[in-house]
């Protein structure tokens, strides 16, 4: 397998783009470093939606907690220790 420079990846971009369509691994070289262009399945995105989703509900969850913690602080609800909060994480 031939390592693109990057000026001729450039100049070939659709001719590479193709070839890794076509499930080549298509490698670049650049300065002394090595990257290769591969094309990504619909798996593998929903994987990343996947985590874009654990993280928003791990957003969402650490939001809940500081509301309680100031609900806390008013006195409005009973207090808790942070190993508690963590339990609900």
């Amino acid at each position: 397998m031939e390592a693109l420079s990057v000026k001729d990846y450039r100049n070939n971009l659709s001719a590479s783009f193709d070839r890794a369509d076509e499930g080549e691994r298509v490698i670049i070289r650049r300065r002394n470093s090595l990257y290769a262009l591969v094309s990504l399945g619909k798996e593998d995105i929903s994987l990343s939606s996947t985590k874009q989703q654990q993280m928003d509900e791990m957003a969402r969850s650490l939001k809940r907690s500081w509301e309680q913690v100031k609900q806390m602080e008013a006195g409005n609800i009973p207090e808790k220790s942070a190993l508690d909060f963590i339990d609900e994480l």
